[in-house]
Parts: structure tokens; sequence; C-alpha cells
């Protein structure tokens, strides 16, 4: 009998540390995305008259250029620029999100986009602007070229912007820490003004 009340108070005991684990677990992870959540910079890192540009021609571009445009924003929008369109431009943000529709009607493949990519990222590090990552394309758009093109972009990016969705798995999460580059993760397309506004003013 004793033995049975022994067995039952540490099978209690294991079992009330488990849950205990579990909670301090989710304080952590909850208190991990409150931390990247709406990042809000005290001081620009980038200047205007901005490039903006994508990764993968997903038309999450044109949503980028019409918030860039609402804000009053000086941009150039140029879905597949090159080395030669930084001439006239200080900062870059390249809006990441892989679609085949998009690279038939920008007449591209993945292979080029990737190479174009990297081409351009490179020309804007030897000119030391910083680069904005955006991502909105959720959890839809994921998928493993998309993700490829995160890693390369989120690599040399200053800052990062993604919807909460896009980053269900913490991938885009993991750049930034990997980075160490700042990072914030917003509700929704329409919140992404106030962080995006936060780089430039």
């Amino acid at each position: 009998m004793k033995r049975k009340i022994i067995i039952k108070r540490i099978a209690l005991i294991f079992l009330g540390t488990i849950i205990t684990l579990t909670i301090l677990n989710w304080f952590k992870s909850s208190s991990y995305k409150e931390h990247k959540t709406n990042i809000y910079l005290p001081n620009p890192i980038a200047d205007e008259k901005i490039l903006i540009t994508s990764a993968g021609q997903s038309t999450d571009t044109y949503i980028i250029k019409d918030i860039a445009n609402e804000l009053m924003l000086h941009n150039y929008f140029m879905p597949k620029a090159e080395r030669v369109d930084l001439e006239l431009v200080r900062s870059v943000v390249i809006v990441v999100g892989y679609s085949r529709i998009g690279e038939v009607i920008n007449d591209t493949s993945y292979k080029d986009e990737i190479h174009r990519i990297e081409r351009f990222i490179d020309s804007v590090e030897k000119l030391d602007m910083p680069i904005v990552m955006v991502y909105i394309g959720g959890k839809a758009r994921r998928n493993s070229k998309t993700d490829y093109l995160l890693e390369i972009v989120g690599e040399a990016s200053s800052f990062i912007i993604s919807t909460h969705d896009g980053d269900y798995d913490e991938f885009i999460s993991s750049i930034s820490s990997k980075n160490n580059t700042p990072l914030s993760l917003v509700k929704d397309i329409q919140e992404i003004k106030a962080p995006f506004a936060s780089l430039y003013r």
C-alpha cells in the first residue's frame, strides 16, 4: 500500500514538472514573438530615393510600391532591377515571393532570378546601401523557392519586415537571429506602414 502511495506521489511530481516546463516554454516563446512584433526604429536607417524591386516576381512588390506612394516616400519601382539602376537611389527594398506566373509575365526563370538577385545584392553591398527585405506572401507563398530567396536576401538585409503568418514556422525569425538583423512582425499588410515609415523618417 505504501509502495503504491510513493509511486503515485512520484508520478504526480513528474507530471507537475512536465506541466511547469511546458508553461515556461510557452511564456518564453510568447515573449520572443512579442519582442519581435512591431519594432519601430528610433532613428531612420535609410534615406529616401528608394529602389523597390522583387525577388521572385510576385505581385506583392506592387503592394509595397503602393504603400511607399501612400506614405509619400520617393521611390523607383523596378521589379527586375540591375546594378545600373542603383545610380540614382540611396536605399533598396526587396520584396520576396516566388511566382511562376510573375516569371512568365516578366520573361524570366527562377534560375535567372537567382542570378540577378545575387548580382544585384553584391552591387548594393559594394555601394554600402541598406537593404530592407519585405515578405507579405503569408504561409500560402512559402515554399522551397521562396525560402531560398528569403535566405539570400535576408543575409544581406539591414532590416526585415514580415507578416506573422509568413513566419508561422519562425523561419524568417531564424534568419533574423542568425544574422542579428532587426525584424518587425506585423499582423497584416496595413500594419506594415508604421515600421516601414520608421525606416526613413
